[in-house]
């Protein structure tokens, strides 16, 4: 017997307390808890994965656990798995396969600004940008003009707009050219820690019979350097320079100042 918790724990790999305490007290750390909350002890954490929980626990146990998983209440977390909403354990319910793996982190930390870069399909051109994140609930949006976008060679480059949804620490979704309206496709980026890298890749085609696949990466530019900027104001660097930046990053490096990415007089 479970429940909600226990089932949305067991998809991000959560099954021991030692684990579940870190990720509990990193959450923790983001509210304003009242002085003296204590997390729950490993007797306190078996009794709720198993089920047999007739109260719901105190107030501070009930904001974490609702941190820890965007969307869901308490009561919901603590709901036996035969009562639950049929979208969690059939995800048929709702049209999508995915639609019981909840996002791993809040939506709202990825908004800003990104520097990308990725190949072109076919020619392997370098393709640069500075996109803008804006949080949908469960998801994300981002458009990537101004300043105009610009690729190896040819000047400016494709003005495109995404809409995505988190599931984990993947954003996985779909991409298409609004200066072209033709070119489109899908996105599959990874949310590195530290939450200043995307990672992953792009499929689209060259034509209507044959598909492509590029790496697509994401930098968060420095939100201080941005401060009072005018983006439509800004030209970026040349592509190439500028994409190599964004592939040579570090995995676990933090954000970059805008002043990296673009010409200055």
């Amino acid at each position: 017997m479970g429940n909600a918790l226990k089932a949305l724990l067991a998809e991000r790999h959560i099954y021991g307390y030692s684990d579940f305490l870190a990720e509990y007290k990193r959450r923790a750390n983001e509210l304003d808890l009242p002085r003296g909350a204590l997390p729950p002890t490993r007797s306190q954490y078996y009794r709720w994965i198993s089920g047999q929980v007739r109260t719901l626990p105190r107030g501070d146990h009930c904001a974490v656990l609702e941190r820890m998983f965007p969307g869901w209440t308490a009561e919901g977390l603590f709901s036996n798995q035969n009562h639950q909403d049929n979208s969690l354990y059939n995800p048929k319910a709702d049209g999508g396969v995915l639609s019981s793996i909840t996002p791993a982190i809040e939506p709202a930390i990825l908004e800003g600004l990104w520097v990308t870069g990725y190949l072109l399909g076919g020619t392997r051109q370098r393709h640069v940008d500075l996109s803008t994140i804006t949080a949908t609930g469960t998801g994300i949006k981002s458009r990537n003009y101004p300043p105009r976008p610009r690729v190896e060679g040819d000047g400016f480059g494709h003005e495109t707009e995404t809409s995505a949804k988190l599931f984990g620490r993947n954003i996985m979704g779909h991409f298409r050219n609004t200066n072209d309206r033709y070119f489109y496709g899908s996105l599959h980026l990874s949310v590195l820690p530290g939450e200043n890298i995307l990672d992953g890749y792009y499929t689209g085609f060259t034509n209507d019979t044959h598909v492509v696949a590029e790496p697509w990466r994401w930098i968060r530019i420095e939100q201080v350097s941005v401060a009072g900027v005018d983006l439509s104001l800004v030209v970026l660097g040349e592509p190439g320079a500028v994409y190599d930046a964004i592939v040579k990053h570090p995995q676990l490096g933090g954000p970059i100042a805008l002043r990296e990415i673009i010409e200055t007089s």
